[in-house]
């Protein structure tokens, strides 16, 4: 009897750590587990699970963003642990990663359960504006994004290429997110080529549930310029400047980050992406060059404007209209 005892020993010591039996997905998976927004896992019928997003509005009906499932043999779930799994992107890009952050699926944002669902924002475009200023935009990837929730279930949006992002007046740079602009506005680029003013052909916007608020985007047609293109809503002559070889070796010595986008085969790693330096200003009139550069992250590319303080670069303007589609 003791031989078996010690044989079922050895065979228990010998079954890898990484096996995972039965596992149980209930509880709150995040990406960072301090962040006010993720999904809720929990058993519904037929040995399903209910896979709901939450955010400050509260959570989305068992059902409702997205169908339930078995999570195990699902294509979209991709197992990595049994604390960590991925949830497939709806344009095709790869998957969500998220890990668990408390067995506990109730969702509570330093309240009692919120248990009303997420009403999204009127995201109309705005007939007037208190804004003043000249809006700066810029030609990034059109992208497709699935729209869940009330009135819009699996709705898919094609966001368009250009992307307003911010408000140049009076020697000041601030983020907008675009809501004035209209169908027939014209654009002109900031950059030589110089040229006629393109006008946007369309114009269209979203509630992103992730982030928490609205996305504003258009379409400049055919005559639409290549990607990274800098455009201004007036003719706004001498603010920007094409960036020297002086210029492009100072900012490159200040700024070594590099980013492995997307998600990507085992095995078959792609090389990292550091940012394009797109334009010199001197929006601040301190002698200080503000470099305007894209900023890839994970899943999209985001375009940061720098001020160059003394060698250490600082940031005025950080915008990834999209990162969380």
């Amino acid at each position: 009897m003791r031989s078996i005892r010690l044989l079922l020993i050895l065979i228990v010591l010998l079954v890898p750590m990484h096996v995972c039996w039965g596992t149980d997905y209930t509880g709150f998976w995040k990406d960072n587990c301090s962040d006010d927004h993720g999904i809720q896992i929990k058993p519904t019928e037929k040995q399903l699970y209910s896979v709901s997003f939450c955010g400050r509005g509260g959570c989305f009906k068992p059902g409702e963003w997205t169908p339930n499932t078995q999570i195990e043999g699902d294509k979209k779930y991709k197992i990595i642990s049994p604390t960590e799994i991925g949830i497939k992107r709806e344009d095709g890009g790869g998957y969500f990663i998220y890990k668990k952050c408390a067995s506990e699926p109730t969702w509570t944002v330093n309240e009692p359960e919120i248990t009303e669902p997420i009403k999204p924002p009127d995201c109309s475009f705005a007939t007037n504006s208190k804004e003043e200023g000249v809006i700066i935009a810029w030609v990034t990837n059109i992208r497709e994004f699935r729209e869940f929730g009330q009135g819009s279930k699996e709705q898919t949006i094609k966001v368009g290429h250009f992307r307003p992002f911010a408000i140049l007046s009076d020697g000041s740079l601030k983020e907008t997110t675009g809501s004035t602009i209209h169908k027939g506005q014209s654009f002109w680029r900031v950059l030589p080529p110089k040229s006629g003013p393109l006008k946007l052909t369309s114009v269209g916007s979203f509630f992103d549930y992730i982030a928490g608020n609205c996305v504003y985007f258009g379409s400049l047609g055919k005559s639409s310029p290549s990607h990274w293109t800098l455009l201004s809503s007036k003719p706004i002559p001498d603010v920007f400047r094409v960036p020297t070889s002086k210029d492009n070796a100072e900012f490159y010595r200040l700024n070594t980050s590099c980013m492995q986008q997307s998600d990507y085969p085992e095995g078959k790693e792609p090389p990292c992406v550091k940012p394009k330096l797109l334009a010199i200003t001197n929006i601040n009139k301190n002698g200080k060059p503000e470099y305007w550069a894209t900023e890839p992250y994970l899943w999209d590319t985001g375009i940061t404007v720098w001020e160059n303080n003394n060698g250490v670069l600082e940031p005025l303007l950080q915008v990834c209209v999209g990162c969380s589609d």
